[in-house]
């Protein structure tokens, strides 16, 4: 019994594939994870017993040269400021895009076919056309596994040309119905969807994080300073419309010396939010630290005190969210700032784990963190009840049921129409 997964993303931070193919694996499925290169690791490799292949995304000099200008050792200068502003063009930015993701769309769908899989899982939309392709050519069924609103995305939006767009709008309606299963990651986005595409079963699968019976030690983050107060912790990609600007401008009301805010994740904005950072002097209050594996990141957590989460309402896909961080805090017993988005207020005031602000007020932002800050009765009760919740309601291995259970009802079946 073999499955084939598809991502366009880096495996290295993906907790939610890691998982996934772990509870596969498990359950007694070989699991193949097909995503992007990333640096310092191999191209093929067994990781816990699970095959990863990572494939060129882009060429080698397109990456010295985008490596070159987002290091801050790069010298500065007018023709870097060209180079700049040509890189960050949205004509060149969509060109490049779907040349890219078309070139890559085949090396993963040649990779797909030699795995021999069963079953091709499509994770996110971006894969649905090649892990289609694969099904058809192998006779494998497939699953596609929705992590985000992917049409309903402000980022997407911004980000992707009126043909990328014309595309994967007309890829989802076509191929949706085309899935053996389809999976989402919150009950509003599955409403969304049911709207969208009457008629097809959607099944949750929801981001919950293993069960930690007892936590790590409380760490020291390296590159925070220790004296700087209660540690304010946001994990994850730092991107736009998460709240960051917003953060970044309430970081210069907070005083030095009350906490240190920590920023951890990759970059995806090409250094404009570090760059902003340091453009209004906040880093006696704010620290921005590199990504870590997804495997190290519980113990980052408990290190906190405070955790963030301020994605701001742009978008269907922000406003049903309920992502990986907020049941991370909740497990490592962190008191939570939110938006006021119904997803997450709806799980913030079911629990009482934390408190919700307005994510476009700096001011109003400042305010729930010193206040948060200089309360530790408040703390203390807060994180309690996030992380008793978590440990009772919100672990992996409910979730990795319903995910083995789909599963099941293609195993012994092997390919559609011949077994294996």
């Amino acid at each position: 019994m073999r499955t084939c997964f598809m991502l366009k993303n880096r495996l290295r931070g993906d907790a939610r594939v890691k998982k996934e193919a772990l509870a596969l694996k498990a359950a007694g499925w070989d699991v193949t994870v097909l995503c992007w290169e990333e640096p310092g690791a191999p191209r093929e490799e067994d990781w816990n017993g699970i095959s990863v292949r990572r494939l060129r995304f882009r060429s080698a000099a397109a990456a010295s040269i985008t490596d070159s200008l987002d290091s801050e050792q790069s010298p500065r200068g007018p023709f870097r400021a060209v180079l700049s502003r040509l890189r960050h063009s949205r004509a060149r930015r969509r060109a490049a895009d779907f040349f890219r993701n078309a070139v890559f769309d085949v090396r993963l769908l040649a990779s797909a076919l030699r795995t021999g899989a069963c079953v091709v899982h499509a994770h996110d939309l971006d894969t649905l056309m090649p892990a289609r392709a694969a099904a058809l050519l192998l006779g494998a069924r497939l699953v596609y596994d929705s992590h985000e609103l992917w049409l309903g995305s402000a980022r997407y939006l911004r980000e992707t040309g009126a043909v990328g767009r014309l595309r994967d709008r007309l890829a989802e309606r076509l191929l949706i119905r085309r899935a053996d299963a389809v999976i989402a990651v919150t009950r509003g986005r599955i409403g969304v969807m049911g709207e969208m595409y009457p008629g097809v079963r959607i099944e949750l699968v929801e981001n919950c994080p293993e069960a930690i019976p007892e936590l790590p030690p409380r760490g020291r983050l390296d590159g925070v300073p220790e004296d700087g107060g209660p540690i304010v912790l946001y994990q994850g990609a730092i991107a736009y419309e998460r709240g960051l600007e917003k953060l970044i401008e309430a970081c210069g009301l907070l005083p030095v010396g009350s906490v240190r805010v920590v920023m951890i994740g990759p970059d995806a904005t090409s250094g404009v939010l570090p760059a902003m950072a340091r453009e209004r002097d906040v880093n006696g209050v704010l620290s921005i630290l590199p990504p870590v594996p997804s495997e190290k990141l519980p113990g980052v957590t408990a290190s906190a005190d405070i955790g963030l989460i301020l994605f701001q309402n742009t978008c269907p896909n922000h406003y049903y969210s309920l992502p990986n961080k907020l049941y991370e805090y909740m497990m490592a017993g962190l008191p939570i700032i939110a938006s006021d988005l119904p997803e997450m207020a709806g799980l913030i005031c079911r629990e009482r784990c934390g408190m919700l602000i307005d994510p476009e007020s700096p001011r109003a932002i400042a305010e729930g963190i010193l206040g948060l800050a200089s309360d530790g009765a408040a703390r203390t009760e807060m994180g309690g009840n996030g992380r008793a919740a978590a440990l009772a309601r919100y672990t992996w291995p409910a979730q990795a049921a319903v995910l083995t259970g789909i599963y099941g009802r293609f195993a012994g079946c092997g390919a559609r129409g011949r077994g294996r």
